[in-house]
């Protein structure tokens, strides 16, 4: 049976339901994705998942936000020697900006959602990397907003204002989806421009991801599904405050 987009979506939404207990099981929606487009080429696979360890802030104020599952199995060869790491949580105000959620993850090519509710259009989500090389990739639900950076010095910042941001930024609980990727040969040039072979729907330049393609949450699922979980741990800090309006 094939699953379309619009499946892969349903059970997204359920999968990402705001609230204690609620997972993001990216394996599952990986699996149900590739079914129904592998069936189209001719083939067929299946991706196993496991678990990451994940820690959610309560805040007070805030929503807590669910966990995302890697979107396969890690392998011994790349963490059977790999200890427990930290790395520094979020501080509590960035330039006058208040902590709004927070999240840490112990591995690497995950991602979570943050929800919360905020107070400005100044919006700063700060990401903490325990690879200094690792890709970040912010993006803001319901829109068209969304950063990828380097973590250079194990430290990304990814600002938002009111243009980047929804007309219905201030109206209730928002979200933005972090994922962050350690460093690959999958992942080529930061954009599309200049490239010889594009396949704008997988978002890849020459058969190789597209760092600024990763904004969409099918194409990072896809990189995410290709990597498997890695050793990497980090954490990520949503901040705004009226102090900046925006």
């Amino acid at each position: 049976m094939n699953h379309t987009e619009d499946d892969l979506r349903e059970l997204l939404a359920e999968r990402t339901a705001y609230g204690p207990g609620g997972d993001m099981d990216v394996a599952e929606i990986v699996r149900r994705g590739r079914r129904g487009r592998l069936a189209r080429w001719g083939a067929g696979a299946a991706l196993a998942g496991a678990a990451a360890t994940v820690v959610i802030w309560t805040l007070p104020g805030t929503v807590t936000t669910p966990a995302a599952r890697p979107a396969a199995p890690p392998t011994s060869s790349n963490v059977a020697s790999v200890a427990p790491s930290r790395v520094p949580d979020p501080p509590a105000s960035i330039d006058g900006l208040n902590r709004l959620g927070a999240v840490l993850n112990q591995m690497s090519a995950t991602g979570t959602d943050m929800k919360f509710k905020p107070t400005s259009y100044a919006t700063i989500v700060v990401v903490t990397c325990e690879n200094p090389e690792s890709w970040v990739v912010t993006a803001v639900e319901g829109g068209r907003a969304g950063q990828v950076t380097r973590c250079h010095g194990g430290m990304a910042r990814h600002t938002y204002d009111r243009a980047s941001l929804p007309s219905t930024w201030l109206d209730g609980s928002q979200s933005i989806r972090v994922w962050v990727f350690p460093p690959t040969e999958l992942i080529g040039q930061t954009s599309l421009d200049g490239c010889a072979v594009v396949d704008n729907r997988k978002g890849t330049c020459n058969g190789r991801y597209v760092a600024q393609e990763l904004v969409r949450y099918d194409v990072a699922l896809e990189l995410a599904a290709d990597l498997g979980v890695r050793p990497g741990a980090w954490a990520a800090g949503v901040y705004d405050g009226s102090s900046s309006s925006g």
